[in-house]
């Protein structure tokens, strides 16, 4: 593999798409769902977290024992099983990951209808700005992994830090902070 003179990706960049990734909309979605059962949901989060952490530590020590390829895990299930099991793992994949994008773009339009009320009661207009969100994400995943970088960090829109972005979140929130006193 050759070393080009410029980075693909910078730190900070890095540091956000796995914070972006980390924090989807799962981890908003899922106080809503788990909030109804009370104070037991909190075993609900540590069953998540686990289940996350166990899936790490797997893909970190396949990672390990096959370190020449790529490919996620129809690469490790191609390599350990076949042909047959690795096509299944990629075929499962494929549909899991359109049953979650639907899923988050369900959320999505979801939390957008607080600030755009229309999206709750007009359901062309709901799924329209759903189809659109999809189709700004799949433009954006043909871009370059750097461009991917930017926007994650707001270079993409001329905000310089990750810290812009946490001051805006922040000042967005604070409404909904005076209501849990």
């Amino acid at each position: 593999m050759s070393q080009s003179g410029s980075k693909k990706l910078t730190l900070s960049m890095a540091i956000a798409l796995v914070i972006g990734n980390m924090i989807g909309s799962g981890i908003f979605f899922l106080p809503s769902s788990l909030g109804a059962y009370g104070g037991i949901s909190i075993f609900g989060w540590l069953f998540t977290a686990t289940g996350a952490l166990v899936l790490a530590i797997i893909f970190s020590r396949l990672s390990r024992f096959l370190p020449n390829i790529s490919g996620g895990p129809f690469v490790y299930a191609q390599q350990g099983f076949g042909d047959f099991p690795g096509f299944l793992v990629a075929w499962g994949y494929i549909l899991s990951i359109w049953a979650s994008n639907a899923a988050i773009t369900v959320a999505f339009v979801s939390y957008l209808s607080v600030f755009l009320p229309v999206l709750a009661t007009n359901n062309v207009l709901a799924a329209t700005t759903g189809l659109l969100a999809i189709w700004f994400l799949t433009w954006l995943n043909t871009q370059t992994i750097r461009t991917a970088g930017a926007l994650q960090l707001g270079d993409y829109f001329e905000i310089d830090s990750t810290y812009s972005n946490f001051c805006i979140w922040h000042f967005l929130s604070q409404p909904g902070s005076f209501y849990s006193i």
